[in-house]
């Protein structure tokens, strides 16, 4: 049996528990990163800890290890679970809440890390590319105020990749209200046209104004994806275009080249939206050069 992390202490997972009023379990109220490890190594933990803070602070969520602690217990759990090579997942509740006579309201908290051993996606999906689907039954609410952050509510996303896995595909592409590309159930999203690349952008990108002028709705529910960020970098390393704009279903059809990304596929080509063909249904060669900068 594998240990957990859990309030800042380490036990076996079969001893883990928590409250029956935490309210991450009674309301959904909580939010959690994904992180892969390699060698023993979490890669860009730093960046999933600050994006983590920022929808805590968004949604009053109180995280309270600093990210010294969690970096040393994610560096102990790998070698506490023997799995050098694992897939981490870091979880916050508000837990539960009491009232104190003498301060007032109290929260505690609840902080979670699991590691267990990773389990890549098959290589074939790398070399013929993703089958995917475009939701049409379900659309994404940009005025929630758990847009765009990684939330504990995940029922509709998981039914929706559900369902893409019954029709034989891979993943299912979520449009807001106003019918513009926004994610993957898990994972963002990139379309390759004419040498540039397209992405939708995340609600902190709207406030530029160019990219709202781009931007036919005013507010976003992309997840600033870690992987995301990369590969932004490495465009720009690489002096490829990149073009933060609202995408339409027929920019998705017409792109020569579309992949998504997350922090354990990496960078995933797609070649089949249900049964329209991407490109030559082959990897694209920007494709590839991004998933090479990702490693």
């Amino acid at each position: 049996m594998s240990d957990v992390w859990l309030n800042g202490n380490f036990i076996d997972e079969a001893n883990a528990s928590i409250s029956i009023r935490d309210t991450g379990l009674l309301h959904g109220i909580g939010v959690f990163t994904t992180m892969r490890a390699s060698n023993g190594a979490v890669q860009r933990i730093g960046e999933h800890l600050r994006r983590l803070r920022d929808s805590c602070e968004a949604l009053f969520i109180p995280l309270l290890p600093k990210d010294s602690a969690i970096e040393a217990a994610a560096t102990e759990l790998l070698q506490r679970n023997n799995c050098p090579d694992a897939r981490l997942r870091l979880t916050v509740t508000r837990g539960t809440t009491q009232n104190d006579p003498v301060h007032g309201l109290r929260v505690e908290p609840t902080t979670l890390l699991t590691a267990g051993a990773l389990e890549p996606y098959p290589q074939e999906l790398y070399e013929k590319g993703m089958t995917v689907v475009a939701l049409d039954e379900q659309k994404l609410n940009p005025y929630d105020i758990q847009a765009g952050h990684k939330t504990l509510d995940y029922f509709s996303r998981l039914t929706a990749l559900r369902e893409a896995n019954r029709r034989g595909a891979n993943e299912a592409l979520w449009f807001n209200v106003h019918n513009y590309l926004q994610s993957g159930s898990i994972s963002n999203v990139f379309l390759v046209k004419n040498g540039e690349l397209h992405t939708p952008p995340t609600a902190v990108e709207l406030r530029d104004k160019e990219v709202a002028a781009a931007t036919p709705y005013p507010k976003s529910n992309v997840l600033p994806g870690i992987t995301r960020a990369v590969v932004l970098e490495a465009a720009e390393a690489k002096n490829v275009a990149v073009r933060l704009r609202g995408l339409s279903i027929n920019d998705l059809l017409d792109a020569d080249e579309v992949f998504l990304t997350n922090s354990v596929m990496g960078v995933m080509p797609v070649c089949r939206i249900e049964r329209r063909v991407i490109g030559n249904e082959k990897p694209g060669r920007l494709t590839r050069v991004f998933a090479e900068a990702v490693r």
